[in-house]
């Protein structure tokens, strides 16, 4: 991914991130945008180039258009473990099998930068999502709840 695609994906991400954690509860309104930028940019404080971090564009192998993205993050330590932040389909290329092959090629990948696991969030709204990590293997460690008052 080269600069100019990162900071279009990294504002997306900032809009959907914000309107995720509202969707959920987490947040209000008012707020989740100046949120979710603030946690984006404490994550990336030097952008692309946050060490650690690695951004992928997803590609159709036929047209060599662009289909979605991946952000992986390797945690430091001794555990050599990968933090998948986001991971999105356009939604015009959903149901075709991009979401399950860039999340397989990224399992290759992270076994070549020798990582000894994979871990992410998902939104338990997110049914579509929640399917597809379980058909792949990934199971639940933790479990937020929450009861409106």
């Amino acid at each position: 991914m080269n600069k100019k695609e990162f900071e279009i994906t990294k504002a997306a991400g900032i809009k959907r991130y914000a309107e995720e954690n509202v969707k959920v509860g987490y947040w209000r309104p008012g707020e989740a945008l100046q949120r979710s930028e603030t946690t984006h940019n404490n994550l990336l404080p030097d952008g692309l180039r946050t060490e650690g971090h690695h951004f992928y564009k997803a590609v159709d192998a036929e047209t060599e258009i662009r289909v979605g993205h991946l952000w992986l993050k390797v945690e430091p330590g001794e555990d050599r473990r990968g933090f998948i932040y986001d991971v999105f389909i356009d939604e015009d290329e959903r149901g075709k099998g991009y979401g399950k092959a860039m999340m397989i090629a990224m399992e290759a990948k992270a076994k070549r930068m020798k990582l000894d696991s994979l871990a992410l969030h998902v939104f338990a709204y997110n049914d579509i999502a929640r399917h597809l990590y379980g058909s792949l293997g990934y199971e639940v460690k933790s479990l937020n709840m929450m009861k409106g008052l």
